[in-house]
């Protein structure tokens, strides 16, 4: 019976539209992020042969992307609202894919991934937002629960796939295969 209970809790969560796109923002801000952010070290330092601490400064400045606006995007978020925050990820995603492509420099990298952190950050942050406000009481832990497995899974696969991906196809296709998440994104 509890088994036939959590398969109707998440067959409801899942047909809920604002559900949907929290789970899907989330998932497609983290795997772009873990996919491209992997694979930057070796396709700097191993491919391109910048210095491991040109590389870990690219890295350092990637991570404070993601997490130093942090500090407005709650503001952000309450200012313009969810959705819209939603789009300014995407897009802010979209030109890191762009500077990514066509200039791979030192400085396309540093500029490329602070926006990839500042990208990740918006989309994980909205749709994280958006779950929160979209369920019932009785269902966030079911809620809670599908969301981290579908985000997380998708982070694991992007992480674990970048560096082969990356020896396969090369750096500026491994930002294309970004690219379909993201326009699903945009058109749901």
């Amino acid at each position: 019976e509890y088994v036939l209970l959590n398969y109707l809790f998440t067959y409801k969560l899942i047909s809920d539209n604002n559900i949907q796109l929290a789970i899907i923002s989330a998932a497609v801000g983290y795997i772009t992020m873990s996919t491209l952010m992997t694979a930057t070290p070796i396709s700097m330092n191993v491919m391109h042969g910048y210095s491991i601490f040109a590389t870990g400064i690219v890295i350092q400045f990637h991570v404070i992307g993601m997490f130093l606006p942090s500090l407005i995007t709650g503001d952000l978020i309450k200012k313009f609202g969810i959705k819209k925050m939603i789009y300014a990820g995407i897009s802010i995603l979209l030109i890191c894919i762009i500077i990514n492509y066509n200039f791979e420099t030192y400085y396309g990298y540093f500029i490329g991934l602070i926006l990839l952190g500042v990208g990740w950050n918006f989309l994980f942050i909205s749709g994280t937002s958006l779950l929160v406000i979209s369920y019932n009481d009785q269902y966030k832990f079911v809620a809670q629960g599908f969301n981290d497995f579908v985000v997380f899974t998708a982070q694991a696969i992007g992480s674990l796939s970048a560096g082969f991906l990356l020896y396969l196809i090369g750096w500026q296709y491994l930002n294309l295969i970004c690219l379909p998440g993201l326009l699903f994104l945009i058109i749901f």
